[in-house]
């Protein structure tokens, strides 16, 4: 029987298949394809949803080709190193894949929701964006479909291809293991190295990461953050540089107390979830009526004859968090540490609570106060339920500890006045007590329907915004008016108290309203983003004396000054801070002239080695040298 005679298609196919001797040229080729194609594929969806869109994508190559050969090359490393462990391409493709896509409609999400990009370090906040995102209403627009959709067709080219071409190349698995392993580490380390990522156009600028990602791309700018993942000691960092700083602080006087209490105050601080005024950013925003009122109207007109217990000193708390990422705050805070000086993306809470650090509650422990902390939700989130007892707090409350709460999305601020009450009238027997309670009634999103609340706008204010953003207003409004009134029941119950209180309210961010960042970038408009609302209060004297603008990291030693409580000295290093600079954070610096400009790395690197000495070096400053084996 007359065997058929091939077509040309199939002899070609034939040729193509054939086991050869040496290096199989044709397999080799149609792998380097397959490799430089997910490579490819890599940087076409995650920098798609980095510079917002097809067109600006393409614009963003044409005139930074050098920082998109750079991209492919590190997707191509990545991609490599996961290739090695399989045999054909289609497992580790949709694998590969699968991860690209999740990264870029993660920074996409983050982008908008946040106004901040993702960051390396966001892997470790996967359990508190979950328990987030259940209550927010993501929509999947059409970028992200068609992102998937590129994802299906090109998996299912590289199925069809592997079935029909690839065979196996003849070289056994350890000369491919090895280098397949080597080549790609030692190229990514390459990559990390900042000055070798300049030669393709690469500018270094992690002070502004939203600028940074559009500008670098998506793939470099993570490189370069991976960089930066881990809190490095300060230059010159040891026993004798913090001696010789120890000195300087020593000798200067400390300063003059800002209350007369007549006896140690409770200290009650309250940090309060997105209590921020959205109309900082456009005058055009009006509310028919002032959510902030209650507050205004108990400071203009105090019905108990008794005007000097109800003056408030108001003034913006200067953050570094945008939207969510409440603990930082909490940290800088506590620690006064700025989270300036901490990899971009990282969550203190979850990455360094894994020992006791000294904070301001150990501070005034020393003091003799009882310390309390209480946040209205599971105490898991953010780590809260390790890093609290860490911090020296002798008591955490959370959620199952309210009985009965109200709930408005969440645990209601009415709800959370109450617990404070509660908890003051349970400890102040035990001492003087300070209480740090953080709210979560306020926390976005604000555009859910079953939680959409009416707190209309300025009938002249509807034709300049859209119905989403009128909605997402008049609910952030009622929140903020109930966060006001329950601040005012608050004040009117401690104003009875016979004994000393000061009480503290600052905000915790602003809002991540998806508007602001279409405006115009300049470093005005970032300290309208990173300022939140806060006073103080006392039922004793103050002093007026405040500036108008306070870093979070150097609020710790203001209130002890105001509860008339002598510094310790790491306290006393943070005043003396604040008094070089009125305030900083991640984005700008503002002098004590008032004026704005972005960070200047230089200028607060000297502020560095006393926060590190203290949360993460050796305590020297607090113990005269003498390491605390911390």
């Amino acid at each position: 029987m007359r065997r058929r005679a091939r077509t040309p298609h199939e002899a070609a196919l034939r040729a193509l298949n054939r086991p050869v001797r040496g290096v199989p040229g044709a397999q080799m080729a149609l792998r380097a394809g397959e490799y430089l194609f997910a490579a490819l594929f890599g940087v076409l969806i995650l920098e798609r949803c980095n510079q917002g869109g097809i067109s600006a994508l393409w614009l963003w190559v044409s005139q930074r080709h050098g920082l998109a050969v750079a991209s492919v090359f590190v997707l191509l490393c990545i991609y490599t190193f996961l290739r090695v462990f399989f045999r054909k391409p289609f497992i580790p493709f949709v694998i590969y894949g699968v991860l690209v896509n999740l990264a870029g409609a993660a920074h996409l999400f983050k982008m908008f929701y946040r106004g901040e990009p993702l960051f390396p370090n966001d892997i470790f906040n996967i359990g508190p964006a979950f328990a987030i995102a259940g209550r927010m209403q993501i929509h999947v627009n059409r970028g992200l479909l068609i992102n998937l959709l590129c994802f299906l067709l090109s998996a299912l080219v590289i199925r069809l291809v592997s079935r029909r071409f690839y065979q196996p190349l003849p070289i056994h698995p350890i000369g491919k293991i090895v280098p397949g392993l080597l080549i790609p580490v030692l190229c990514l380390l390459y990559f990390t190295n900042i000055a070798h990522l300049e030669v393709f156009g690469v500018l270094d600028i992690r002070y502004d990461q939203y600028n940074n990602y559009l500008r670098n791309g998506f793939v470099l700018s993570t490189v370069m953050n991976l960089a930066d993942s881990r809190v490095d000691k300060p230059e010159g960092y040891g026993r004798e540089a913090v001696a010789d700083l120890r000195r300087s602080i020593e000798a200067v006087p400390d300063p003059t107390p800002l209350g007369s209490p007549p006896a140690k105050p409770h200290i009650i601080v309250l940090q309060m979830e997105a209590y921020a005024d959205p109309r900082a950013f456009d005058p055009a925003i009006r509310y028919a009526e002032d959510p902030f009122d209650p507050l205004y109207t108990l400071d203009r007109t105090w019905p108990l004859n008794r005007p000097e217990r109800i003056t408030l000193q108001h003034f913006h708390t200067l953050v570094s968090i945008i939207g969510g990422g409440t603990s930082d705050t909490e940290f800088e805070f506590l620690t006064g540490y700025s989270m300036r000086f901490c990899p971009m993306g990282v969550t203190p809470f979850i990455r360094y609570m894994d020992k006791a650090k000294p904070s301001l509650a150990t501070d005034l422990s020393a003091l003799g106060y009882r310390t309390v902390a209480m946040h209205p939700h599971k105490g898991s989130f953010y780590n809260r339920d390790e890093a609290y007892p860490r911090l020296g707090f002798d008591r955490f409350v959370t959620q199952e500890e309210f009985v009965d709460p109200q709930y408005i999305g969440y645990v209601s601020d009415e709800s959370f006045g109450d617990k404070v009450i509660e908890l003051f009238e349970e400890e102040k027997e035990n001492g003087p007590m300070f209480l740090f309670g953080i709210s979560i009634q306020n926390h976005g999103p604000y555009n859910i329907p079953e939680l959409q609340r009416d707190y209309p706008l300025a009938a002249d204010v509807a034709p300049t915004l859209d119905a989403e953003q009128i909605d997402e207003l008049e609910t952030f409004g009622a929140n903020l008016y109930d966060s006001s009134t329950m601040l005012a029941r608050l004040l009117r119950y401690f104003s009875q108290i016979d004994e000393p209180v000061l009480l503290l309210v600052f905000g915790d961010h602003q809002a991540a309203w998806p508007w602001i960042f279409s405006m115009k970038e300049e470093p005005q408009l970032e300290l309208k983003k990173y300022s939140t609302e806060s006073f103080f209060w006392a039922n004793y004297p103050l002093a007026d004396d405040i500036q108008p603008v306070v870093s979070a990291a150097a609020l710790a030693p203001l209130l002890m000054r105001k509860a008339g409580l002598p510094l310790p000295l790491y306290q006393k290093g943070l005043w003396l801070q604040s008094d070089e600079m009125m305030a900083y954070n991640i984005s700008i610096t503002v002098e004590n002239d008032g004026s704005v400009r972005y960070i200047d790395r230089a200028r607060v690197e000297g502020f560095r080695m006393l926060q590190y000495d203290r949360v993460f070096g050796g305590n020297y400053i607090e113990n005269d040298g003498q390491e605390t084996g911390r």
